[in-house]
């Protein structure tokens, strides 16, 4: 159960990654600062690819929160398990974040698109307005699933032995850098070092580079602890073996 667990979150990365680069290639950056007429532009070339990416970046985020919660799950019985769950709040909320950021960028965006043509400025301004609220609710995701939550379940881990410490040391100061990605840009909006440097370095690579490493060992480990066996008997070494 818990390598179906971590097959999902990797699959999860991969497709939410892959979805969201192919929409900033093929289409237009969802938050790229250009007029809301030049945004509309490249959604209304290719409508039917723009929701399919959304709903593939959607699915791919809900197989990462099913990750994060399968390496919560595997502090059961622990002493690190409250930072666990406070991992999983944040993870969870997160999550539902930029879920809803997904479906206003690509269904209610597309719409907004559709019917640009025949209530022009007026529509413009709505569309401007979405899209900066979309802005506002991706950020705070970021800010919880790629600062706040890999910053508790680092500690988990660092603090229990129950994963390589590096895969801890990772995480923890990933989700630093998170948290201060999500602050600037909090803070200075669109700007090329937030958005253009910042938040693909933390708030897409190393949170995935991190989970991906958490479930090949939770993938390769042949124990976990359970909440009825001592846990210094199934601690987690790096090639993922019996300790």
């Amino acid at each position: 159960m818990f390598r179906i667990g971590a097959a999902a979150g990797i699959a999860g990365v991969a497709l939410a990654v892959l979805s969201a680069l192919a929409v900033l290639a093929a289409i237009q950056d969802p938050f790229a600062d250009v007029s809301a007429a030049a945004y509309m532009k490249g959604i209304a070339a290719s409508p039917e690819l723009w929701v399919l990416l959304h709903f593939a970046v959607t699915l791919g985020t809900s197989l990462r929160l099913a990750g994060l919660l399968t390496v919560g799950e595997t502090f059961a019985g622990t002493p690190a398990r409250p930072l666990a769950m406070i991992g999983n709040g944040f993870s969870v909320a997160g999550v539902a974040l930029l879920i809803a950021t997904y479906a206003r960028d690509g269904y209610v965006h597309m719409f907004l698109t559709q019917t640009w043509e025949r209530t022009g400025s007026v529509q413009e301004a709505i569309f401007s307005a979405s899209s900066r609220s979309a802005y506002s609710t991706e950020i705070t995701g970021v800010l919880l699933v790629a600062g706040l939550a890999p910053v508790a379940y680092g500690l988990a881990m660092i603090l229990s032995g129950l994963y390589a410490r590096w895969i801890g040391w990772v995480g923890v100061t990933g989700g630093v850098g998170g948290v201060l990605t999500a602050g600037y840009l909090y803070a200075t909006g669109l700007s090329d070092l937030g958005y253009g440097v910042l938040y693909p370095l933390f708030g897409m690579l190393v949170p995935a580079v991190w989970l991906i490493a958490a479930a090949v060992q939770i993938w390769r480990a042949p124990v976990l602890p359970s909440l009825t066996e001592p846990v210094t008997e199934h601690v987690l070494t790096a090639e993922g073996r019996r300790a």
